[in-house]
């Protein structure tokens, strides 16, 4: 009952942009993961961010819900998402992540006791350069403590999520952490042992040079910074 529209314990919402060889296998995680789970009935909307390499078509060929945006915000992108979403909780799922047995029996377990809202950490699928171990490390080390979900796997009752506001629109990035701080002032906010997996191919598209000067202009307008696109360039659009 992936697509029923009523009585939905889950929604997973992917927003998706030029993800076509991405997409298929995510979901496939999804369903795989769930069924080892017991998690049911779900379903899984791919929000189409005005993607051009046919990801909207390998969304329905993986008999997913398809929902048009052109946002380019990921926020917006996954507000919009949520706007359709019929579960009792919603997921948010990045295209590039895979959910594993682990993960999903904790997220079944969470869903089960009622939890509000939760996450957890991830890891790289695959090598990674040296500068991306090591913000992955630190990440995981501020997720554990400060409770902020990773933005590739967020969990949240879907009521609790309306009532925020969902995700601010005004950020293009780090709107994973302004929801976090959101959702805690209405109950607590879980992060999971277990990790996800994502891809790190954005990082070979970035050198550097290019981190080192994103963090000085952070550190000096850190608002400014994350409401402004352009600065965000290797984010959201592909290179190579």
């Amino acid at each position: 009952m992936q697509n029923a529209t009523k009585d939905l314990l889950l929604s997973v919402v992917i927003p998706a942009f030029n993800e076509s060889a991405y997409l298929s296998p995510t979901i496939a995680s999804v369903r795989a993961s769930f069924s080892r789970a017991g998690i049911g009935p779900y379903q899984i909307i791919v929000v189409d961010d005005a993607s051009t390499d046919g990801t909207a078509d390998v969304a329905r060929r993986a008999r997913a819900f398809v929902v048009a945006s052109g946002c380019r915000n990921i926020g917006a992108t996954r507000n919009a998402g949520a706007k359709v979403a019929r579960g009792k909780y919603l997921l948010f799922l990045d295209a590039d992540t895979h959910l594993n047995a682990g993960v999903a029996e904790e997220l079944a377990a969470a869903v089960a006791r009622g939890a509000m809202a939760g996450g957890t950490c991830f890891q790289w699928s695959e090598k990674a350069p040296w500068h991306g171990v090591v913000a992955a490390g630190i990440w995981n080390c501020i997720s554990r403590i400060f409770r902020w979900p990773c933005g590739s796997f967020i969990f949240v009752q879907r009521d609790v999520f309306e009532k925020v506001g969902g995700f601010d629109e005004a950020y293009f990035a780090s709107e994973e952490i302004h929801l976090a701080r959101k959702l805690k002032k209405h109950g607590r906010l879980v992060i999971l042992h277990a990790k996800v997996s994502s891809s790190p191919r954005k990082l070979d598209q970035i050198s550097v040079s290019e981190v080192v000067s994103f963090v000085l202009r952070w550190l000096r307008a850190p608002r400014r910074t994350l409401q402004t696109r352009r600065y965000l360039d290797y984010w959201y659009n592909q290179r190579g």
